[in-house]
């Protein structure tokens, strides 16, 4: 099986030679592939430390930083049955592609890899991670889930071609775009696996205005990007988006201490230390999934065909 690795990269000059590498040390024996570095209109030399590493690079130019449309043009250009995306700031552990190559063997044709805590980073990025990857840790079970981030994730080529691609429109196309053919090949019979097996680190960006902007930018699009595609941890409530809408700040408090709850069972209670700021950030998901999602709703009047729904 031939396999392509697609990483898209916006001014990731400091740290896409070191996954690129990383990548290719981690090159099964006997298994051919490509690794693309789709350079997302950077403004940094990224697409220069990308080539040097050994990448072919791929530029997406006029984006302005356009995720959903970088992971499609890298699609397009790999040669690879099986695409394996993976984002700038995660690196591979041994082992990584294998597991994703096994899972695959074992009949499944969609499969989520985990995103682990390297050591060192700076508190504000441990963070960070205990925010955003409690769904997606390796202390979790192997078995079906309902999506998956692109951050490491691989997919059959036909499966993907088959369900649209990633969303390009703002603002889903930058905290959603997966969604939508995720949605697709679901309803399609083709479910999600996730595979804690394949874990590759995740270098959280340091900073609290990080942390809140990404949250800030995740929950703008979440009502469009979640009624549309029909696909979604929680999904039943997303039929009813004004429901939605008015439930979202007690629903913060509630995903808080879930979040918590998620890290103490998987042995990790450094996870309470960041409890006041994990709030904070679900606090500014909230606001912008009612200020992004009203403004959806007043656009779109919700009219048409409502979604089909599983």
């Amino acid at each position: 099986m031939h396999i392509s690795i697609l990483i898209p990269a916006r001014n990731e000059a400091r740290s896409i030679g070191h996954t690129v590498g990383a990548v290719r040390a981690r090159q099964p024996a006997g298994v051919p592939i490509e690794i693309i570095v789709v350079d997302d209109d950077s403004t940094d030399t990224t697409a220069l430390v990308a080539a040097g590493a050994g990448a072919k690079v791929v530029s997406a130019p006029g984006s302005g930083g356009n995720p959903g449309a970088a992971r499609n043009r890298g699609a397009a250009a790999a040669t690879g049955e099986l695409l394996v995306f993976l984002d700038a700031d995660c690196v591979p552990r041994s082992g990584w592609l294998e597991a994703h190559v096994a899972a695959h063997a074992a009949g499944n044709r969609i499969v989520g890899g985990a995103l682990g805590l390297p050591p060192g980073l700076p508190w504000s990025a441990r963070c960070d991670y205990y925010a955003s990857s409690y769904h997606v840790h390796p202390g979790l079970r192997a078995g079906r889930i309902q999506n998956h981030t692109p951050a490491n994730l691989s997919v059959r080529r036909e499966v993907l071609e088959a369900s649209g691609g990633f969303t390009e429109e703002f603002p889903v196309a930058d905290g959603h775009e997966e969604l939508a053919w995720q949605g697709q090949a679901a309803r399609r019979g083709v479910p999600l696996y996730f595979e804690p097996a394949a874990l590759a680190d995740h270098y959280n960006r340091p900073g609290l205005g990080n942390l809140f902007r990404r949250h800030y930018r995740w929950g703008y699009s979440a009502l469009e990007a979640k009624y549309t595609s029909a696909v979604s941890r929680g999904a039943p409530l997303y039929r009813f988006p004004f429901v939605a809408l008015f439930t979202a700040y007690p629903l913060a408090l509630l995903e808080s201490g879930y979040i918590m709850a998620t890290w103490i069972l998987a042995g990790r209670p450094q996870a309470l230390l960041f409890f006041p700021l994990i709030l904070v950030a679900r606090l500014a998901y909230a606001t912008a999934f009612v200020t992004g999602g009203w403004k959806w709703l007043r656009r779109k009047r919700v009219s048409g065909p409502r979604p089909r729904w599983r």
